[in-house]
């Protein structure tokens, strides 16, 4: 069977169109995706360790208090520069 080579092929990574392809996610939109994150992941350490799930849902939350009060307290939003 003979193959036969495109012209003009590129030679990028599929990651690469991939990682093109997403939108620039800024820092608090990683925070806000880390909250619900952070509770999955002590859940599954809850179900795989046996962990109880007052203990786990508390930790869950400490995590997710310490993650709102840095975006919103030490690393707040700014707005854009406005003339007055």
């Amino acid at each position: 069977m003979a193959t036969s080579r495109r012209s003009g092929h590129s030679r990028e990574t599929p990651f690469r169109s991939f990682r093109d392809g997403l939108p620039d996610l800024s820092r608090y939109d990683l925070l806000l995706a880390a909250i619900p994150l952070v509770f999955a992941v002590v859940l599954a350490v809850h179900a795989a360790l046996g962990v109880p799930f007052r203990a786990a849902v508390a930790t869950g939350a400490l995590f997710s208090a310490v993650v709102v009060f840095d975006a919103l307290f030490f690393n707040p939003p700014t707005g854009p520069d406005r003339p007055e």
